[in-house]
């Protein structure tokens, strides 16, 4: 008999630690709404709280990414849990928008069931290089597109101002 914190991996048990699991419930699956199957957890809750909510929900969530990290899992799967997490942050800082998605992405819940395909199935192998380079390839790009804008909105205004 085996606990939910135990996964199968080429044969042998792999452990996943028991505070990932435990705080993963805790932020977005631990209360369960009357009636229904739906549960929450402190992660929408949290998220209430303008600004500063978000970014104590995405500490914790950082926190468990680190300790995931800690099980020396790979780069990409990795890359796959940051961008849950950035995702949640970033539609999570829209008024309104943010704690509805809260409600239902739960990027914890997705984080912990990507550990377990990684561990049990094998899934989410490799070095994520080519997510890295995409990344770095659209921030160079946005810079490019901000230095562009702001270059742009300068001549604007001293033509404006020149009266040209």
């Amino acid at each position: 008999m085996t606990c939910s914190c135990f996964v199968r991996h080429k044969g042998a048990m792999k452990k996943i630690p028991k505070w990932i699991e435990e705080l993963t419930k805790l932020l977005d699956s631990s209360i369960k709404i009357p009636g229904t199957n739906i549960t929450i957890g402190l992660d929408p809750i949290i998220s209430l709280i303008p600004g500063l909510g978000d970014v104590a929900s995405y500490a914790a969530s950082v926190v468990l990414l680190i300790g995931i990290i800690n099980e020396g899992v790979s780069g990409k799967l990795v890359l796959k849990m940051l961008g849950n997490i950035l995702l949640d942050l970033i539609i999570g800082l829209i008024p309104g928008v943010g704690s509805v998605f809260d409600f239902f992405f739960k990027a914890n819940d997705r984080n912990l069931q990507l550990l377990r395909e990684y561990k049990d199935e094998g899934k989410h192998k490799g070095s994520g290089g080519w997510i890295i380079l995409l990344l770095v390839g659209a921030t160079i790009l946005l810079i490019l597109l901000g230095i562009f804008a702001f270059v742009w909105s300068m001549r604007i205004v001293s033509s404006w101002i020149g009266g040209d």
